[in-house]
């Protein structure tokens, strides 16, 4: 590498996403310097927004904040970013085996025993939340077991049903996986938790 390429820092952050951007500005607030690189033409990671026309825009990336996300409602604030309630009124639609379903409210309507196994799966994935300390989650009597699985394998173990399977997927893509995930066929779990 020619020499006029070359960059040092105290610290190299891989993912010039959120998680990244936002370790790379407390560790230049703590007075070291740092280098954030990043695969992609662009910062962001999962936020971005694509043009449709007419000068409008559609955001594809992980644009949703909830209530209890607190330290990056702060972070909007203090960066005096703009956010905007999301509409969530009508119907919305689930594919399942192909076939297109029309729903309304939060949750598709499967069988009682698809909803009953998905709610007891949430409760599963809060009880193994709960064991985790946010501040050092490696310390977690399971952590070593839990980090040696994807997603997907952890719900072949714990999920039975192909209707909780196919519900916990969509909940997985569109809420907590990278977009790229998201694009995959609905009988393919997502990969990643």
């Amino acid at each position: 590498m020619p020499e006029h390429d070359r960059k040092e820092a105290d610290v190299a952050v891989i993912g010039a996403g959120l998680a990244g951007l936002t370790a790379a500005r407390r560790i230049a607030a703590a007075g070291r310097s740092v280098a954030v690189l990043e695969a992609r033409d662009r910062v962001g990671g999962r936020t971005l927004n694509e043009p449709v026309g007419d000068g409008r825009m559609i955001e594809i990336g992980g644009q949703w904040v909830g209530p209890t996300q607190k330290r990056v409602l702060a972070l909007i604030e203090e960066l005096g970013l703009e956010t905007f309630r999301s509409y969530a009124e009508g119907a919305s639609m689930f594919e399942r085996n192909g076939a297109l379903r029309k729903y309304k409210g939060t949750i598709p309507k499967l069988n009682p025993a698809g909803l009953a196994e998905t709610s007891m799966v949430m409760a599963r994935i809060d009880r193994m939340a709960k064991a985790l300390d946010p501040e050092a989650p490696w310390a977690a009597p399971k952590a070593a077991d839990w980090d040696a699985q994807t997603f997907a394998s952890w719900m072949r173990r714990n999920v039975r049903t192909g209707s909780a399977r196919d519900l916990m997927t969509l909940a997985t893509r569109e809420s907590w996986a990278p977009s790229s995930v998201a694009r995959r066929t609905s009988n393919e779990p997502a990969e990643r938790m």
